[in-house]
Parts: C-alpha cells; structure tokens; sequence
C-alpha cells in the first residue's frame, strides 16, 4: 500500500496526469471560451435536460428577469447577450492560436515526456507562441465568418437556383473539410517550430496533404465527435458542463500520438544538424532544415536565448531534444 501511495508509483503518476489535462484544459477554456459561454452553456444544459424551470431559474438568476416561457427566455437571452458574446469572442480569438499551440505543447513535454510543470509549460508555450499564433487564429476566425455568410447565402438562393446552391454547398463542404485539415496540423506545427506566418501555413499545407491518412482520421475523429455530442446532448445534459474542461486536453492528447511520430520524422534531422553545429559554433545553417519544413527552426525557448525560465540544460539549450525520446 505504502508503494502504490508514493508519488513516483504508476498509479499517484497516472492521477497527476489525469488532473493535468483537466486543469490545462480548464486553462486553455479560461483564455479562449467567453466568460458569458458559462451561462450559455447552463442555459442549454437545463434546457435540453428538461427542465424548463431550471433553465428559467438560471435566467433568472442572470438578467432578474422573469418570464414564463421558454421560447420568450431564448430570444431575451440571444437578444441580450449577442452582442456581448460577439465583442468577447472577437477579443478572445486573438488568445485561441497560442493558447491551443500551448495546450499541444503541454501534453507532450509534461503529460507524455514527463518533463516540467503542466502550469508553467503552459504559458511559457503561450508566451513564444503568442507572435505568430495570435494573427493565425484570427485568420481562421474570419473564415469561419465568412463561411457562415456563404452558408446562409446558400439558403437563400435554395429556392430560387437549386442546382446551383447544391453545387456551391458541395464545394464550400469541401473547402470546410480542407481547412480543417490544415488545422489539425498548423498549432502542433506552431508549437514545435519558431517560424513565419507564411511559412506556417505552408507547411501545414504540405503536410495535411502528404500526411492525408493522419489529418482524415483527426479531422474526421473531430467531426464525429462533435456530432456526437450535439446528437446525444440531451442524454448527456447532466455532465455536459464538463466536457468542455476536459476535451480539449484529451483531443490534444489523443492526436498527438499520430502526430508526433510524423513531427518526429522533421525535428529529428532538424535537432542532429542544429545539435551538431551548435557544438562547432553555436550557430545553425540554412541548410540545416528539411526541405519540406523550409523556414523552420526548432526551438524550445522560442528561439530568442531566453533561458531564465528553464531550470536545467536541456531547458536552457535551443534544441528541443526531448522530442526525440
């Protein structure tokens, strides 16, 4: 008993990791979710549970307001909070792209590698991912606006060009589905690379296309998920509000396992050659970095030499090597 308490035994090892995810999925949720989502979220939860006078009651408890039914309770609360919900997660789609590099970052240095602190690798992740993640989340914002006015465009000519509309739902679905297939790649890529925002997409690019199997099995695993979740939320009304605070981190960590042997594939010959040049100069070639990864240079100090942070050698070295283990 006194071996399965201590805190090196695999069980006290396997309860640290499972209350890591969920307190960096709370983390990432807390930085990119709008604070009024909570009160949307227990809104919905009362709501397809059931329970017209919870959901009420949770308005209620909101506004001060007190209707008596449920469809007068939706359109206020929709009407009241739009705007609100709009102006916060336009600020906040800013903190989307460094927050989820972090997360991917966190899951595998401190939940697989076993290396550092959930917290503090979790913001040191946001911190050098911040540059370059912050115009790449709003970009994927914006196409999601975008693609939500086409949509609504696609109804609206339904009836009058119905081949038509078909032909153009057909191909906005297949722009959706190439997309996000750039985007299971782009943040793990952003967490392991210090490179440019037109690099970045680049390669996300390249690799969603030669690594198809890997991003349909992520980008259709997300799809179903999602799926799921909207299509059984009414049995699951009474644990949905944590579903939130404990998917992003398993999504993370489950796709890490198909995406880090293919990121391995690129940072190894990456590491070797910096690794090796660093001994001799200090300094890391042009010629150094893979041909189909141009422009990038790993990095676990984001490539700016700040080692304060980091508390050993490796940590204070600009080669990720334990990447590689």
């Amino acid at each position: 008993m006194a071996n399965l308490l201590s805190p090196d035994s695999r069980v006290m090892t396997g309860i640290n990791k499972v209350v890591d995810v969920i307190w960096i999925s709370f983390l990432w949720c807390l930085i990119c979710l709008p604070l009024v989502w909570i009160f949307v979220a227990l809104s919905t939860i009362a709501a397809f549970g059931g329970d017209p006078d919870a959901y009420i009651e949770v308005y209620k408890t909101a506004f001060g307001a007190a209707p008596t039914d449920n469809s007068v309770v939706l359109s206020l609360m929709l009407e009241e909070t739009s705007y609100i919900l709009l102006i916060e997660m336009l600020v906040r789609a800013v903190f989307i792209g460094p927050s989820t590099a972090a997360l991917y970052y966190t899951m595998v240095k401190v939940i697989r590698r076993e290396r550092g602190y959930a917290t503090k690798t979790f913001f040191h992740g946001f911190k050098i991912n911040f540059k370059t993640g912050a115009p790449t989340s709003l970009l994927f914002v914006l196409f999601g606006i975008l693609m939500v006015f086409d949509f609504r465009y696609v109804d609206a000519v339904q009836a009058e060009s119905p081949t038509f509309s078909s032909v153009l739902n057909v191909g906005l679905i297949v722009v959706c589905i190439f997309v996000l297939f750039i985007l299971v790649w782009i943040f793990p890529l952003l967490s392991r690379f210090t490179i440019s925002l037109k690099q970045l997409f680049k390669n996300a690019m390249l690799i969603s296309v030669r690594h198809f199997i890997g991003s349909f099995v992520i980008g259709g695993g997300l799809i179903v998920l999602f799926w799921l979740l909207y299509r059984f939320s009414g049995d699951l009304a009474s644990i949905l509000i944590i579903f939130p605070f404990v998917l992003p981190g398993g999504i993370a960590l489950a796709a890490s396992f198909i995406i880090e042997p293919v990121l391995k594939r690129y940072t190894g010959n990456h590491n070797k050659a910096a690794k090796s040049v660093n001994e001799e100069n200090g300094e890391i070639p042009d010629d150094s970095t893979p041909a189909s990864l141009e422009g990038t240079v790993s990095s676990e100090n984001g490539g700016d030499g700040d080692s304060s942070a980091a508390g050993d050698e490796e940590e204070n070295s600009s080669v990720d090597e334990w990447y590689m283990e």
